[in-house]
């Protein structure tokens, strides 16, 4: 491992885990919960919408009704889960469950920050960042905590 070469990759996920701290502090748990969910619902009707195009290309009828009805479920569902978050985002305003929320909210923050560090090593290694790319990719070849996180988590 050469000492002489600054690693901005891991500067940058040390840096990303402490505003993950502050923005899981700020936020709260009952936020970041909310937002988690929202992402994985778009995250989910974006799969639906590809797969939605996909059957009306090949024609197949069936499962063009079968991912509208699935959508439909899934709007449904969100908006349940959306109702009753709302509640528990009301009380979660109280003195002291505001103070253990807040306090809760830092694990939800730095995962936030864990998954956008996780996306851009993804990016930077598939070359996708043009000449970042190149700074990540040497970066994570001469750090051998990254080297081993990249391989846990992309298990390349």
């Amino acid at each position: 491992m050469n000492m002489d070469i600054i690693n901005i990759t891991l500067i940058v996920g040390l840096l990303l885990a402490v505003l993950g701290v502050v923005c899981g502090y700020k936020s709260g748990l009952v936020k970041g919960i909310t937002h988690l969910i929202a992402l994985v619902a778009t995250v989910l009707t974006l799969a639906l919408i590809i797969m939605l195009f996909g059957s009306f290309r090949a024609g197949s009828v069936r499962n063009f009704v079968i991912t509208l009805i699935v959508m439909a479920i899934l709007g449904a569902v969100y908006g349940i889960v959306k109702f009753l978050l709302k509640s528990v985002k009301n009380a979660s305003k109280l003195p002291i469950i505001h103070f253990l929320d807040s306090v809760l909210g830092i694990p939800i923050g730095i995962m936030w920050m864990g998954i956008v560090y996780v996306t851009l090593l993804w990016l930077g290694l598939h070359s996708f960042l043009g000449s970042v790319s190149t700074i990540i990719i040497n970066d994570v070849n001469n750090n051998n905590l990254l080297a081993m996180l990249c391989k846990v988590i992309f298990q390349k």
